[in-house]
Order: C-alpha cells, then structure tokens, then sequence
C-alpha cells in the first residue's frame, strides 16, 4: 500500500478543493489564510488520530504560490515553469 492510499481515504472529503494528495505530498490550497489554517489542523489531527506523522523539514505554510512538479501553483491558478518549457522548446 502507498502513502496515496490512506491518505485519499482519510481526507477524502478534503480531496480536489482544498487539498491535492500525490503520493507523498499533501498540498492544502485557499483563497484566505484563515481557511488555510483551518485545513491545516484538519490535517494535523486527522493524522494524529492515525498515528501519522509529518517530517516537518519538508513542509511549509501560508506561501503565496508552491513549486510543484514542474509547475507553479498560486491563487491564480498553475502555470508551467518558464524554465521548463525553455528546455523542451530547446
């Protein structure tokens, strides 16, 4: 069983608005901070509750926009890394 797997069912009514899980990540997303931090004790204790646990270097908070597989996610939506698409035009 992956990470994935539970994960999809112990957030799934989380799941598409306001949070994305792919594999190990967990990407929580809102247009307000109050809502962010919301969903993010959401997280917390429901993997608490799991015995679940965050490696907390790898984690980060109330950003304006993430770099994401490729892509830049922000309040106004994902966009491809300019980078990348330099490279594949190459």
């Amino acid at each position: 069983m992956t990470f994935q797997s539970p994960m999809n069912e112990l957030l799934c009514l989380f799941l598409r608005h306001p949070m994305l899980v792919f594999f190990d990540d967990i990407l929580n997303y809102n247009m307000s901070l109050s809502k962010h931090l919301g969903h993010i004790r959401v997280v917390f204790s429901t993997l608490c509750e799991h015995n679940l646990f965050l490696k907390h270097t790898k984690c980060s908070f109330a950003k304006r926009w993430v770099e994401y597989l490729g892509h830049f996610i922000s309040k106004d939506g994902v966009a491809m890394d300019p980078a990348k698409i330099v490279a594949m035009q190459s």
